[in-house]
């Protein structure tokens, strides 16, 4: 990990995130720091103390059961903001971290502005946000769906971004399958009419309606 000390760094990097339209708060201090792939972000041992902007990269969370293996949670490629539920939590975590890209983060320290941020209503409203997708992607895994089709579709059309899937092993992760009964799935959908192929690795819904069907 890289500490960015450089002030004309750290604002081209809150310029690119839009970091500040996030707060009311005036004259924050923020830090940048840069992680190499595979290195860990956030582990349960350590408390979490900053709200983390991931303004660059993809980064992979995870957790491990008693037995010692490992339980996949998503994978996220940036903008994503990591400590919005440890904020509330008091810092505690039960997730793993981990860049699986080079990964380029804006992180604001709690303690010094604790106050302001329980009442700038613009950070709190940003955390509404944090947690709204966080739910939405809970209960989409948590979805009655009869086949890795119906899945896929559903993931496109309430999860995915421009309802676009952008990279096999994130959706693999996230739709709790495997690489080949996705690519069956997607193969099949593309048949079928309801996804197109738009790129490598790169799946679009074919239209979106209220009513339609994905049967």
């Amino acid at each position: 990990m890289i500490k960015i000390q450089d002030p004309e760094q750290i604002q081209s990097w809150l310029e690119k995130g839009n970091i500040r339209s996030y707060f009311s708060t005036p004259n924050l201090n923020f830090l940048v720091y840069q992680y190499e792939k595979g290195e860990k972000i956030t582990s349960p041992d350590k408390k979490l103390k900053e709200i983390v902007f991931i303004t660059e990269g993809t980064i992979r969370i995870y957790g491990f059961r008693d037995n010692g293996t490992v339980t996949p949670v998503n994978q996220q490629t940036a903008p994503v903001i990591i400590g919005d539920i440890e904020f509330v939590e008091q810092g505690t975590t039960p997730f793993f971290t981990e860049a699986v890209t080079n990964v380029t983060c804006v992180a604001l320290p709690i303690k010094p502005y604790e106050q302001q941020l329980h009442t700038d209503i613009r950070f709190l409203h940003t955390l509404l946000h944090s947690y709204a997708e966080k739910l939405q992607f809970f209960a989409f895994v948590d979805a009655p769906a009869e086949t890795i089709k119906e899945r896929v579709l559903l993931y496109l059309k309430n999860i995915c971004p421009d309802h676009e899937i952008k990279g096999i092993e994130a959706a693999v992760l996230q739709l709790r399958c495997s690489r080949r009964q996705l690519q069956r799935a997607l193969q099949q959908l593309c048949v079928d009419g309801k996804i197109q192929k738009v790129g490598k690795g790169r799946y679009q819904l074919c239209s979106f309606r209220e009513d339609e069907s994905i049967g």
